[in-house]
């Protein structure tokens, strides 16, 4: 039997009517019936009543449809997965609480798996993990290793947070800095620093700061303005250090965080040529 006669057959069972079976199926009503007339002949089980002018479902036939059902839904199953599955496998998605370990990651990836689409976002802890929970996120980034028993964790890199400073700034002397030296300042910052951006309105509350959604637009402040803002290591790594700026280090612990790299298990045997990249 073809799955389009178990169909024809499910639309009559819903209608109750060839006319209305055929309008749903977008076919005739001829084949609709010669449909239903071979299924009964290849199950070799009557499964209507037919009179002069009506055609309806028998005890068979309702147990038919019932069986039926469940085959065009497991067939409906068996495409969802498999196109679920090709999609993911052509597709990754990595979340990360601060924006340029994901950049790192993102060029490890296209390099590891270069016919894959590879897409990135900045977003809280809590829901890259709930993300990677629901299939939504293969690869997460994080601040602190996630639970071994349903996650791998690996450590990735460590960044470390500086003070930006103008070569004629006062503290463009200093060897290290605490974020107790800078608090009042009128700093630059960039909106999507993910977890960072708490940290410093937490720890500098009186600093007033001038925030830039753009990249190219805060890195032209940077180069033309006389306010400090805030680097890294993983940003001079990958971009250099602004002329006319002095990076300093931020002394307190919090300024230094190490991040890690997280899947689910399931994920991992697709995922481990790119942890091992790492």
């Amino acid at each position: 039997m073809e799955l389009y006669q178990i169909r024809q057959f499910l639309a009559f069972a819903r209608c109750g009517s060839v006319t209305q079976a055929a309008e749903e199926t977008h076919t005739s009503q001829p084949a609709v019936s010669r449909s239903m007339k071979r299924l009964e002949e290849e199950l070799g089980v009557p499964l209507f009543t037919r009179t002069k002018n009506t055609i309806a479902l028998n005890e068979y036939g309702i147990l038919a449809a019932d069986l039926a059902r469940k085959i065009d839904a497991d067939v409906e199953a068996m495409r969802t997965e498999l196109s679920e599955r090709y999609q993911n496998e052509k597709s990754l998605a990595i979340a990360s609480c601060a924006p340029t370990p994901v950049q790192i990651l993102k060029s490890i990836a296209d390099r590891v798996f270069p016919h894959v689409t590879v897409t990135i976002e900045t977003k809280g802890m809590a829901e890259i993990l709930a993300d990677l929970d629901r299939g939504d996120v293969q690869v997460g980034i994080l601040t602190e290793a996630a639970d071994g028993g349903t996650y791998v964790c690996k450590k990735f890199t460590s960044e470390q947070l500086l003070f930006s400073a103008p070569k004629n700034h006062p503290l463009a002397g200093k060897k290290s800095v605490s974020f107790r030296n800078i608090d009042g300042e009128t700093m630059l910052l960039m909106r999507d620093i993910g977890f960072w951006r708490e940290l410093v309105v937490r720890l500098i509350p009186n600093t007033r700061f001038v925030v830039q959604s753009e990249r190219k637009d805060f890195l032209t402040l940077v180069d033309t303005s006389i306010l400090p803002s805030f680097t890294s290591n993983l940003v001079i790594e990958r971009e250099g250090v602004p002329s006319g700026r002095v990076p300093i280090p931020i002394s307190d612990d919090e300024a230094h965080v190490t991040f890690y790299a997280v899947c689910r298990k399931s994920d991992f045997g697709r995922l481990k040529p790119l942890f091992d990249a790492m």
